[in-house]
């Protein structure tokens, strides 16, 4: 990955490692810490409703000058904040914290996806005691948030703030957050918005040990190399510590080689904040992530840990598809698997957040005679026409067919579409065009994280009738699953839909399982699930 200015250098490049003064001094064993004992944990709400209401009423007092709109003017408010937040809690589990110091709860945040567009994250609450303002906390429930809504897809955040509370209002703009102008509903209240960064100054810094084995003939790996450059990663976080402002916070990306730890820092890279230290590298045992924690533990500054988890058959394909100097020995992947445990709090982690590495799907794929692409609105005249002339094909089959789509309809379909595209773990559903002029919309191939085998992807398809066995779909599913060798695929099929299984087995899918009864149709009767698999190569 390119991380800009903010990456570590090359063993040969160790001048740009330098050990600089200790400007922040770090604490000690006997002096106050503010940040070791930090925890974020899901909200009990039966032991700790009260605790969330007094927050809720000291927020509203920061906010306007007093508790007047949390009550409401019957003074039933806080009985419906608290139906409110048990549905909340319910409806998203995790999604209301709770901030705790050692053992007294010192903050609150609340959470959820805006309801017309799930790819928004809205934060309804950032909250702390006052005794644990102004230390640079703040920055670490906004990291909080990032975490979890990105987990659910959300690619920005959304929240309401008052212009009036001065001290919200300043961290807001210094964070990043865009004004958007005040709320229609709330005229004194305005949305705040923020997406992902991309100037070299808001982003943050990235440390991997692996990056000072580059040479200008590329990597190299020697014990002695390895051991250098594992000195010199934690030279740079000792650097980076010692004059780091408050807020700062250290990413520990940790996992087998070839899980995806570098992807992860790429795709989340913009979201980090310029206050966040990331290192990459696997750490597969408690033993072996020590050296690190105990060097963070001297500046006192909180430690996330991220565990990107990979099967081992989706590790080694990824790590062979790496160029020569870069591929790590395959007797020497499967031990570091072998070593892996999880992270957990008690090893001084503020949270340990686990990432089920989703698939890497292709943005674009074109064959000789056709162009796969996604899901737009534009598309719907087209799609409406497809689906039209293929009631008949589809409806033995396919539950969702109906005899007439129209435009608005199709229009639809593409703008839910659309939004599953953006979304880690929607389904990413490709359009077939035939190449050249005014295009016919020939099919569609849908693709979807399988959540229980992890890395593996299933596959739906279904083609316009009118373009029936040309060879197109055909085509087009070889050209996909050759981008896709290194995911394990699986698809289901109708035991009456013949053309259907003879296109999974032209592209390699073996049928591994059959479903007795599984299915109903008109046509056929009662028929079989058949489970198609291919092995990722």
């Amino acid at each position: 990955m390119n991380c800009a200015r903010r990456v570590c250098g090359s063993l040969h490049d160790s001048s740009s490692v330098r050990i600089l003064p200790v400007n922040r001094k770090p604490y000690s064993m006997t002096e106050t810490s503010h940040t070791s004992a930090l925890a974020f944990r899901p909200v009990d709400l039966e032991m700790h409703l009260d605790v969330c209401v007094r927050f809720g009423i000291d927020a509203n007092v920061c906010a306007f000058g007093s508790a007047e709109r949390f009550h409401a003017s019957d003074g039933k408010g806080a009985d419906r904040y608290v139906i409110w937040l048990k549905q909340k809690a319910n409806d998203l589990p995790g999604c209301v914290v709770h901030v705790w110091r050692d053992e007294k709860i010192i903050g609150q945040i609340e959470m959820g996806r805006v309801a017309t567009n799930p790819t928004v994250g809205y934060v309804n609450l950032f909250y702390l005691v006052p005794s644990a303002r102004g230390q640079g906390l703040g920055v670490l429930l906004e990291a909080y948030a990032w975490a979890f809504l990105s987990g659910q897809g959300c690619q920005s955040l959304r929240l309401s703030a008052s212009p009036s509370n001065l001290s919200a209002w300043r961290f807001y703009e210094r964070a990043g957050w865009k004004d958007q102008g005040a709320r229609e509903d709330v005229p004194d209240v305005n949305l705040l918005h923020k997406g992902r960064a991309d100037h070299p100054d808001e982003l943050p810094v990235v440390i991997n040990p692996d990056d000072y084995l580059e040479t200008e003939f590329g990597r190299e790996f020697t014990p002695e190399r390895n051991r250098q450059a594992w000195e010199l990663a934690y030279a740079r976080l000792r650097s980076e510590l010692s004059t780091a402002r408050p807020g700062t916070h250290v990413y520990v990306v940790m996992g087998v080689q070839g899980a995806g730890k570098s992807r992860w820092v790429s795709e989340n890279y913009g979201r980090l904040g310029s206050r966040a230290i990331v290192f990459d590298a696997a750490l597969p045992a408690r033993r072996h992530r020590e050296q690190l924690l105990a060097i963070v533990r001297e500046y006192d500054f909180p430690v996330i840990g991220i565990f990107i988890k990979a099967p081992l058959a989706l590790a080694l394909s990824r790590n062979a598809r790496r160029s020569a100097d870069k591929r790590v020995p395959e007797d020497a992947l499967n031990s570091v698997f072998g070593l892996l445990e999880l992270p957990a709090e008690s090893e001084g982690f503020a949270w340990v957040q686990t990432v089920q590495q989703q698939p890497i799907f292709p943005t674009a794929l074109e064959t000789a005679r056709v162009k796969l692409v996604a899901p737009d609105v534009a598309l719907a005249e087209k799609l409406a026409d497809a689906l039209n002339a293929s009631f008949e094909l589809h409806s033995d089959f396919l539950g969702w067919s109906k005899p007439h789509w129209s435009l608005e309809d199709s229009h639809e379909t593409l703008r839910r579409a659309t939004q599953d595209f953006a979304a880690d773990a929607g389904e990413k559903k490709y359009f077939l065009l035939q190449q050249g002029e005014n295009p016919a919309l020939v099919g569609c191939i849908g693709l979807r994280p399988l959540l229980d085998e992890a890395g593996s992807i299933g596959i739906g398809y279904w083609a316009n009738q009118a373009h029936a066995n040309t060879g197109l779909m055909k085509e087009t599913l070889n050209a996909l699953v050759s981008e896709l060798a290194g995911q394990p695929l699986r698809l289901t099929v109708s035991s009456a839909n013949i053309a259907s299984q003879r296109l999974a087995e032209s592209a390699g899918f073996e049928c591994l399982e059959v479903i007795k009864g599984d299915r109903v149709s008109a046509k056929f009767g009662v028929c079989d699930t058949l489970v198609y698999h291919r092995a990722a190569e």
